[in-house]
């Protein structure tokens, strides 16, 4: 089974084959051309594996690790339902920002330190700054089809992404948080000198499409209505997309279950509006 007022981040505001001759005298083969990999579907259609995150060990499979002090891996109280996200966006940044370098590090999400008490008005949590931001791996996608996400939320609203690449984006640990990822560098003494227009970081994505969700202290399904995604309508170089879950305000916790993305179908979803 498995739709604020204080400081919304700036965060979203992130194989080749060669072929060779067998016969070393023979000229050597050209290079394959390079293919987008086929969605990998499951039995209902999904593209996103694991959208009900069911499968996994330590942390649910085709996402980012879990950290263990904002984000978890937890079985709902409803058994029937399984294993879903929880966030807690009520976390001093401060104290995230240092454990997330050791989950880059390799720092596995069960030695996770205990929260830190947070106090009024909480401005310095990651509700009130970079919110919790959690990325599904790349999904590939057919140019010129309209795209349907749907999930399952309990708890304040949450802002869900869709966001579009035109090659495939890394998994790497917040590796499309730019905040992070200088903080990263400048912990580790990588930290490039600023000069003039030269660009802190640089996102690798050219497309994003918004979907609001939560609000409600039970669990509901959320879509977009009439409105599915086209990730390549204006902007046809895109191949490839994440899903992002992101609360962030207010500070507390938010459920997410059963996360799907399909192509779109009129007679199943209802003809479209204007959307992008």
């Amino acid at each position: 089974m498995r739709t604020l007022a204080i400081c919304l981040p700036a965060l979203v505001a992130t194989v080749a084959w060669l072929g060779q001759a067998a016969d070393a005298d023979k000229p050597k083969a050209k290079p394959a051309a390079r293919a987008l990999s086929k969605p990998s579907v499951s039995p209902d259609g999904n593209l996103l594996p694991n959208g009900n995150f069911d499968a996994g060990k330590i942390t649910p499979g085709h996402w980012q690790t879990v950290d263990g002090l904002s984000s978890f891996w937890v079985k709902d109280a409803d058994a029937k339902r399984g294993r879903v996200l929880l966030f807690d966006s009520d976390v001093l940044q401060s104290q995230a920002y240092d454990w997330w370098l050791k989950i880059d590090d390799g720092a596995s999400p069960l030695k996770a330190p205990r929260k830190i008490p947070t106090t009024p008005p909480k401005y310095d949590t990651l509700a009130g700054l970079d919110g919790v931001w959690f990325w599904s791996h790349p999904i590939p996608i057919k140019k010129g089809k309209p795209y349907w996400l749907t999930l399952d939320v309990k708890g304040p609203e949450i802002l869900v992404w869709l966001v579009g690449y035109p090659e495939k984006p890394s998994v790497s640990f917040g590796a499309d948080a730019g905040a992070v990822q200088q903080y990263f560098s400048k912990r580790r003494g990588k930290a490039q000198p600023n000069k003039r227009g030269r660009k802190a970081f640089i996102h690798k994505y050219v497309w994003r499409g918004q979907l609001k969700a939560g609000g409600a202290n039970q669990w509901r399904t959320y879509s977009r209505r009439k409105k599915p995604f086209h990730p390549t309508k204006y902007t046809p170089k895109v191949k490839w997309v994440r899903v992002l879950l992101y609360p962030f305000w207010p500070p507390g916790k938010y459920f997410v279950d059963n996360v799907r993305l399909v192509e779109y179908d009129p007679k199943t979803h209802g003809q479209p509006t204007a959307s992008r």
